[in-house]
């Protein structure tokens, strides 16, 4: 309404101007004044308002500005051909200029939509949930196309009575049906608006495909996982585990049965055997169970701030009540830092990597835990000084199950690497200077947590 007033009252001073200066210039240069203003009105309004504004002009030449003045009543037959030219040239003008504006909208519109899909496809490429997907859908609805309402079927809430203002559009993609959309606005949309809706509704409903077919793919893996897992099990089953079983069986057995026969040593000797193996299926058994939490994602951990070199020494005290001797040597630097991470998850991690690591070092040497860090990132390294690992066991040696050279079954080492990953953290495998293998640990720093006080 604004701008009708304002072209009105632009007619209007045009009009006023002619007047004044009727005696000086010539008719057709008022209609080269009026064509211009109706161009301006065509590109501002649109056509109805340049035809209105083209014969309004026509009007006021003719009664204001032609002799005879303030008639109808056209004196001059030249005076008609040129206003007869104006109305033409009027029409035409307001035509051309309507249609640049008609195309400068839809081109706004246009950049309009694609900024809108731009940020919805944005939002859903990021979603991993329905819900997600859902509640960037209803957003763009609400804000950017005005919707009263906007919400996904089935769900809570009554849907309103059908009406033009309302829309019901499925979230379809292929065969799968992944909900109804239910938009309501304050007014009828347009053709352009219901094609936005539509497209919108489309764009979710792919973002809601890709969801679906990424857990089917999800599942497929943990199948197949689990399948894996399943056999390595029942391989290490049928070796690993009943090994034990055997020799506590046989050895249990002899004690019954040869027990007069036996000398106390001969006795103490089988029931030593008979715990050593309790212990030894016991620790396969926890490694297996500790694996499938690992895999199965059951793992949860109690981040606090710890020290590594702690962890160390923790490890070290329980190799050397085990060995009766210092196995291990500790190297940190003085300003070592703490960081957040699982006490006894990263114990289980280190003392794994150390139990490792002491089966394959010489006597006469020890494993060395060197500790260092970065402005990113703390490292614990695990040197041993025996064999090379060759390229063959690098490749496999932190796969569950992976039997080395001497047959030992590989659990200890992914367990470890899990803990450590879990934690967003890395290990790797280095070769030691000279001969040997380096395990290293790393944990990202993050010591941001204030340390409590202890008097």
């Amino acid at each position: 309404m604004k701008k009708q007033l304002v072209a009105a009252a632009g007619l209007i001073g045009i009009t006023l101007l002619a007047w004044l200066l009727r005696e000086s210039l010539t008719v057709a240069n008022f209609a080269m004044i009026y064509i211009l203003f109706v161009l301006i009105v065509a590109i501002r309004l649109g056509t109805f308002a340049a035809m209105s504004t083209a014969l309004i002009s026509f009007l006021c030449i003719n009664f204001f500005l032609t002799r005879p003045y303030y008639t109808f009543i056209i004196a001059d037959s030249r005076d008609v051909i040129e206003i007869v030219i104006f109305i033409v040239v009027a029409a035409l003008s307001g035509q051309l200029g309507a249609r640049e504006r008609r195309l400068a909208e839809e081109a706004q519109q246009r950049a309009y939509e694609q900024e809108i899909l731009y940020r919805l496809t944005g939002s859903m490429n990021q979603a991993t949930d329905a819900a997600t997907v859902n509640d960037s859908l209803t957003h763009v609805l609400r804000e950017d196309l005005r919707a009263r309402q906007a919400y996904i079927l089935p769900g809570q809430r009554e849907a309103p009575q059908a009406d033009n203002t309302v829309h019901f559009l499925l979230l379809q993609a292929g065969d799968q049906i992944y909900g109804t959309l239910c938009a309501a606005f304050d007014t009828t949309l347009t053709a352009q608006q219901v094609r936005l809706l539509r497209t919108c509704a489309t764009q979710a409903a792919m973002a809601l495909q890709r969801i679906d077919l990424a857990e089917q793919a999800r599942a497929s893996r943990q199948y197949e996982e689990a399948d894996r897992l399943k056999t390595a099990i029942l391989r290490a089953v049928s070796h690993d585990l009943r090994t034990p079983i055997t020799i506590i069986k046989t050895s249990a057995s002899n004690l019954r049965t040869f027990a007069d026969r036996l000398s106390a040593s001969e006795q103490r000797e089988l029931s030593e055997t008979v715990e050593t193996e309790a212990d030894h299926l016991d620790k396969l058994i926890g490694n297996l169970l500790d694996l499938s939490r690992l895999q199965a994602g059951a793992l949860t951990l109690n981040r606090e701030l710890n020290s590594l070199e702690e962890v160390a020494g923790d490890v070290a005290a329980r190799i050397w009540q085990m060995t009766g001797r210092e196995r291990i040597r500790i190297h940190f630097p003085e300003d070592m830092p703490l960081t957040r991470f699982d006490y006894g998850l990263i114990l289980q991690a280190l003392s794994n990597l150390v139990d490792n690591a002491i089966r394959y070092e010489p006597e006469e040497t020890q494993i060395e835990l060197v500790g260092c860090a970065d402005e990113e990132h703390l490292q614990l390294k695990i040197i041993n000084h025996g064999e090379t690992v060759t390229a063959d066991d690098r490749e496999h040696l932190m796969e569950p199950f992976y039997r080395g050279k001497d047959g030992h079954i590989g659990l200890g080492l992914p367990i470890a690497k899990g803990i450590i990953e879990a934690h967003r953290g890395s290990l790797w495998l280095e070769d030691t200077p000279g001969s040997g293998a380096t395990f290293v640990l790393a944990l990202p720093l993050d010591n941001k947590e204030p340390v409590p006080y202890e008097a």
